[in-house]
């Protein structure tokens, strides 16, 4: 295996690296300097392989926790988790406890246990699927 190759292979980590920033695959490009350094030292294509996985390893265990410390949580939420705590108002009655509910300026089906009357006021207190858990405002 040619000395470029392992620089490329390189240069393909840390390119996927600064694309996902997930603190892990800058390691494996590291791995494959030391690799393309071993093919330079004329060692074999096992221990080049050896090297590679060894490092790579090594790096990725000894900084997870460093990682994982700096690495943002997305924060992200699906549409209807953002509007757990936030109020509604029922539309209309699907059934006993079933309802179509306005939150946020779109329409929701929900679900409750409690009485509710159609263009009451609910809270939104949870998600089951697509399905809003409402409680009654009193």
């Amino acid at each position: 295996m040619d000395v470029l190759i392992w620089i490329f292979i390189a240069i393909v980590f840390v390119i996927l690296e600064l694309i996902t920033t997930t603190f892990f695959l800058v390691w494996f490009g590291v791995g494959s300097v030391v690799a393309a350094v071993l093919n330079y030292l004329g060692f074999d294509i096992y221990i080049q392989i050896i090297g590679f996985a060894v490092v790579s390893v090594i790096l990725i265990l000894s900084t997870r926790k460093f990682a994982d410390r700096i690495t943002p949580e997305s924060g992200k939420k699906t549409s209807a988790e953002r509007l757990i705590g936030k109020k509604a108002k029922v539309l209309r009655q699907i059934d006993t406890n079933t309802f179509v509910v306005s939150a946020a300026g779109e329409e929701w089906s929900a679900h409750t246990n409690d009485s509710v009357d159609v263009d009451d006021t609910v809270k939104v207190v949870g998600i089951n699927s697509i399905i809003l858990i409402i409680e009654k405002i009193d």
